[in-house]
């Protein structure tokens, strides 16, 4: 086995183990653990993989080029998208980065280990055979995707919180270590560092924040990703334009109906689960003009799920509530408080186009979410499909 393999394998386990002993110290040890062990670890493990595979990878300077002026390019999209956001949904100050020290530490305890992983991943992608280099991109995507991770240790998996874990950590961190595992082949280490510390720790060193629930967040960040790594694909390419001409006509004879059919039942099966009101974001067709001026009829509303134990926090006088009452499902504004015999808080609900508030007050319990992205005219085909199905 050649040398980029054994250290994959000891870098992997050592990141492992080093990531599940922060899950397990004490609360107390954190803060300690994460200013000195952490980095320290990182300087020692970098310092194993430098000197067992040296510093003998380059790519042409054409590539290189590409590369980093992608990568360079990845920050104005990051940049854009945060200031978009905030602009559209509203957005505050970053405590984090307003302290000079706290932007130092963080640099020292978060940055520099997340910059010496990104090296040690790109020196060990070059260094692998071709033999080899699959089974090394797929264990530190894993890895590093786990090193990511870092919320587990105060997660709570309660109460369909699991979902929630999924789209707003899991599934961004596996997407950005997939994005830049590809960055790493495709790119140089300048490239590797620049997107993976752009889009692991933007909304730590960004000075604004969006006002964004994580889970929405999270899948922004994979949306970002997404673009990022199609930038890489199109865009930083070292070959020939006769070069290009016979990869195409070779292409065209590689059977690649497997992958497609998996790809598009992956899709499929996403997709599905979505309009099934599977996941915590979920669409909603807006079927009556109760809500016109807001919510006008025939829009497609993407709403976010509340938990039971958070909506009488979360749910005040103003906000527009997704619930459901006596088997039929509505879209109506809260415009008061009532209370049952029992002390509990009950919500006055109305339309913004109706005269009148809704008859009887609704209960805590049959509250479902609440809107997040308005898109108009793309539900009157659910209504015209439901106009015929009355007849």
């Amino acid at each position: 086995m050649q040398k980029a393999s054994i250290c994959t394998i000891f870098v992997c386990i050592a990141i492992a183990l080093m990531q599940t002993a922060f899950f397990l110290i004490p609360a107390f040890f954190v803060v300690s653990f994460n200013t000195f062990v952490r980095p320290f670890f990182y300087i020692l493990l970098f310092g194993a993989v430098f000197l067992t595979l040296g510093n003998n990878y380059r790519r042409s300077a054409k590539m290189a080029y590409q590369a980093n002026m992608i990568a360079i390019l990845s920050i104005g999209i990051f940049a854009a998208a945060i200031i978009g956001i905030s602009y559209l949904f509203g957005g505050g100050q970053n405590a984090r980065v307003v302290s000079v020290n706290g932007f130092i530490i963080d640099l020292w305890s978060v940055g520099l280990p997340l910059i010496l992983a990104e090296i040690m991943r790109y020196k060990l992608i070059k260094a692998a055979g071709n033999r080899h280099r699959v089974f090394i991109i797929m264990a530190l995507l894993v890895v590093y995707a786990f090193a990511n991770l870092n919320e587990i240790r105060t997660f709570n998996f309660t109460d369909g919180q699991s979902l929630h874990f999924l789209f707003a950590s899991a599934l961004p961190a596996v997407t950005a270590s997939a994005v830049v595992s590809y960055v790493a082949v495709r790119g140089t280490v300048f490239a590797t560092v620049v997107v993976s510390f752009v889009y692991n720790l933007g909304t730590v060193f960004s000075p604004i924040l969006p006002d964004l629930d994580r889970l929405v967040w999270g899948l922004v960040l994979c949306g970002l990703l997404f673009i990022i790594g199609l930038l890489f694909s199109l865009l930083a390419d070292d070959t020939t334009a006769a070069q290009r001409r016979r990869i195409r006509r070779a292409a065209k004879y590689e059977s690649s109906k497997g992958l497609k059919t998996a790809f598009s039942l992956i899709a499929s099966g996403f997709i599905i689960a979505f309009f099934l009101q599977v996941f915590t974001i979920y669409p909603v067709v807006i079927l009556t003009g109760s809500m016109t001026g807001y919510i006008d009829r025939g829009s497609l509303v993407i709403m976010q799920r509340i938990p039971q134990d958070e909506v009488l926090h979360r749910v005040q006088v103003g906000d527009v509530l997704h619930y459901h009452f006596r088997g039929m499902e509505f879209v109506h504004r809260v415009v008061d408080f009532a209370y049952d015999d029992l002390d509990s808080r009950m919500y006055v609900t109305q339309g913004d186009a109706n005269p009148y508030p809704d008859p009887l007050p609704l209960p805590q319990q049959d509250v479902i979410g609440r809107p997040l992205l308005t898109i108009p005219y793309i539900g009157y085909p659910n209504i015209v499909m439901q106009a015929i199905l009355r007849l």
